[in-house]
């Protein structure tokens, strides 16, 4: 077994996109990448909701990956999403003994794990911790600073934390699967963070910019400001909702609805209709639930039903869920879209309109060898995954529990944030 092979398996709700590449001196190379087409039973809102079916379609991508490398995959990193990883912000503080000391790493330590085990507490048995993120160091209610404190004095010391939660049982569910595929779990990154990982800039990160992934059933947000994650959460809802919204509004079959969705559904309906743009007024046909044609329907009715939608999860969802944070003035000048929907007609433009900001969609960087095809925003946070993973030390012992992949969350937080 080859060492330096790393895979990283994005597992959504419409496919499983594995990819493997091999550590060079200058970066990554891409050696194999593997997409398995997900029947809509398997995976439900993000979860898994067929366990042997889940297993058989892994087997059948780390399989595939194995054809195409010539070894076999034994360890896999993943990213997690769903609409049950949340990310809270917890504060403590404690007091320097003797007062005016210099602060040490054990002060630091010492609040980390108090938070965790408030975190705990106050999550219960259905979440694990997955990550706890720094954000702020404050020395006697005056000094504030990013980076820690460690050799400077003070009589109180105060930390702030992104606490990282998920729910515990799609995560067990998620590692059967896994198992029951043959292989184990290296990595967890949230779907967020190796979504930035691939489509942002550093500068981006430090100018500040709010990031959503939206796929088929879930929309995964992170929020960078200063070069650090301050908001990661996970909403269970996604493009899906819109082809539901397409075949009930127009009496279609869903798949029927997700393909005029994507030729004919405009965003930026009410800008459209502001403009009197024709496009409007051209007419579609529709078929009904035997398939048959029904009748024809213009491109605004269309759009008017997506525009909905989209914009539910941008003011209803994003921005409400934003504005109750603290953290809202460092959403900095943009937005960035990535995922399947990113490609819907007018996303931007929405966007822009909703949250009075700049936005773009966002595309992969395009790794050494990896084929053109697969620079598109669906493949973000596959790609992501595998960058995120190359980061972190390589196992060079067998893991037979969870504790030994937690501790790589010190690493990756010291590392990257």
């Amino acid at each position: 077994m080859n060492d330096d092979i790393i895979t990283a398996l994005d597992i959504g709700t419409s496919k499983i996109f594995g990819i493997s590449g091999i550590l060079r001196n200058n970066g990554i190379e891409v050696i194999g990448v593997e997409v398995q087409n997900l029947p809509e039973e398997v995976v439900k809102k993000g979860r898994i909701a067929d366990i042997e079916a889940a297993s058989n379609y892994i087997f059948k991508t780390l399989k595939g990956l194995k054809e195409i490398i010539g070894e076999k995959i034994v360890w896999v990193t993943i990213g997690i999403g769903g609409g049950h990883l949340k990310g809270t912000l917890y504060a403590k503080r404690t007091e320097i003994e003797p007062p005016g000391r210099e602060i040490v790493n054990a002060d630091i330590n010492h609040l980390r794990k108090e938070i965790k085990s408030a975190a705990i507490a106050a999550n219960g048995t259905d979440k694990k911790v997955l990550y706890t993120v720094p954000q702020e160091y404050k020395i006697d209610n005056l000094n504030k600073t990013k980076k820690e404190p460690v050799g400077m004095h003070g009589n109180v010391l105060e930390m702030k934390v992104q606490v990282i939660t998920v729910d515990t049982n799609p995560l067990k569910d998620i590692t059967k699967c896994i198992k029951d595929a043959g292989a184990e779990i290296e990595n967890i990154y949230p779907h967020s963070w190796a979504v930035a990982e691939a489509t942002l800039t550093e500068e981006e990160k430090k100018v500040g910019c709010l990031l959503m992934d939206i796929g088929k059933a879930t929309t995964d947000i992170t929020i960078f400001s200063e070069g650090s994650i301050v908001i990661t959460d996970s909403l269970k809802v996604g493009g899906g909702n819109i082809d539901i919204d397409l075949a009930k509004g127009l009496y279609t079959p869903v798949a029927f609805a997700e393909e005029i969705k994507k030729k004919h559904g405009w965003c930026n309906y009410p800008s459209l209709c502001k403009e009197e743009d024709r496009i409007l007024t051209e007419k579609v046909d529709i078929f009904n639930l035997s398939g048959k044609l029904s009748r024809k329907v213009m491109v605004g009715e269309i759009s008017k039903i997506v525009y909905e939608r989209m914009h539910e999860i941008f003011e209803d969802m994003v921005k409400h869920k934003i504005e109750k944070s603290v953290l809202l003035h460092t959403s900095g000048s943009e937005v960035v879209i990535s995922g399947g929907c990113a490609k819907l007609k007018g996303i931007t433009r929405l966007a822009e309109d909703i949250f009075e900001m700049p936005a773009r969609v966002a595309l992969p960087k395009n790794l050494f060898n990896l084929d053109e095809s697969f620079l598109q925003p669906e493949f973000s946070s596959g790609i992501g995954l595998l960058l995120l993973a190359s980061k972190q030390e390589r196992r060079n012992e067998p893991k037979t529990r969870w504790e030994k992949i937690w501790q790589k969350t010190k690493e990756l937080t010291r590392k990257w944030f």
